[in-house]
């Protein structure tokens, strides 16, 4: 992980002719000294080109298209909570734009076009929603700033399911082909496109997707017997995990919070599929702003309380060397999942 900066230094952006006359102080003075005055003050404070305002100037928002209590969220408050200290003392809100499978809220974000107080927490769903085509938004429409967390998927059956590894899970699967059910979010989403490269890695087994319209249903659907299995995150089992009702056969990557679950390369699944998060800002941001930007997002997600939150949810930071890194992260993320829906016949051509 990149050195996280403690502080970032304010920047100055260009504001607005400012309203309003510019009448010098005092008639007695003489003609050509008003004058004088008059030009000084008017390239000083009035025009479009004088001083200008130091960066943030004003409240910042955080633009989220996420369902209001999911992951991403969460991040979006969790984010707001720590930023003020690290934007001049700034407020920050959390504006939630829902519709159009997050389309309302990138459109929102474009109207906004070279503002730096407005951002928006972008994830693997927004990705492919691109590649789907859903939405009509490409990642070069955005300014990338930071990649923040990586949340891996998992398995997870209830306590008194018949499975106990991956393994089991899969041989049903080829031995009773359509017979087993995995319920997930979405029917071409980064979850649904993760559990398809799971089941590749097994041999591509015959196992139903279920698709819920959120994850939390996918869950309540295997806790109540009516699929097999869920496929998820952490932060949406835990509960259910602490409650003793359901188990994880297997995760992605190593959660800490599951010392004794094998991860899915333990149990001979060669993959790692994770769900991101990160920040973009509107279009037209520059680099100096840009940079800016991400060094007090940076000393945000190393603020003690912002640890703590990562700590509690299972999460991982997962931030790249640059901006132009996650960008081209995003970039990437649209033309693998296209060609992914597109072997699977879900996408034509």
């Amino acid at each position: 992980m990149e050195n996280r900066a403690t502080s970032a230094s304010p920047r100055r952006i260009r504001t607005a002719t400012l309203r309003g006359t510019c009448e010098p102080r005092s008639a007695s003075n003489p003609p050509h000294l008003i004058t004088l005055a008059f030009a000084l003050l008017a390239s000083a404070t009035c025009s479009p080109g004088g001083e200008d305002a130091a960066f943030p100037s004003r409240p910042i928002e955080i633009v989220s298209w996420a369902t209001p209590g999911g992951p991403s969220d969460l991040l979006s408050r969790a984010l707001a909570d720590v930023a003020p200290a690290h934007f001049d003392g700034q407020r920050v809100d959390v504006m939630t734009r829902q519709g159009g499978a997050g389309a309302a809220g990138m459109q929102y974000m474009q109207g906004r076009a070279g503002d730096p107080h407005v951002l928006g927490v972008f994830t693997a769903s927004g990705t492919v929603n691109m590649a789907t085509g859903r939405i009509p938004f490409g990642p070069e429409d955005f300014t990338p700033i930071l990649r923040i967390q990586i949340d891996p998927f998992l398995v997870a059956v209830r306590d008194d399911s018949p499975f106990r590894t991956l393994g089991d899970l899969f041989e049903a699967a080829h031995a009773r082909p359509g017979e087993v059910s995995v319920s997930g979010f979405g029917a071409a989403s980064a979850h649904f496109l993760g559990f398809v490269r799971l089941r590749a890695a097994a041999g591509d087994p015959d196992v139903r997707w279920i698709a819920y319209e959120g994850s939390a249903d996918a869950v309540v659907a295997a806790l109540g017997g009516h699929t097999d299995a869920a496929h998820t995150n952490y932060n949406i089992v835990r509960e259910h995990l602490r409650a003793g009702t359901m188990r994880v056969l297997g995760t992605a990557l190593p959660v800490e919070a599951l010392p004794d679950t094998p991860s899915y390369a333990d149990q001979g699944y060669d993959l790692q599929p994770v769900h991101w998060r990160g920040v973009v800002g509107p279009p037209g941001l520059d680099p100096e702003t840009r940079a800016d930007i991400r060094a007090r997002l940076m000393a945000s997600i190393d603020d003690p309380a912002f640890r703590e939150y990562m700590e509690r949810a299972a999460l991982e930071y997962a931030t790249m060397e640059d901006a132009e890194a996650f960008g081209a992260w995003m970039t990437e993320e649209v033309t693998t999942s296209r060609d992914l829906l597109r072997r699977l016949g879900i996408l034509d051509g």
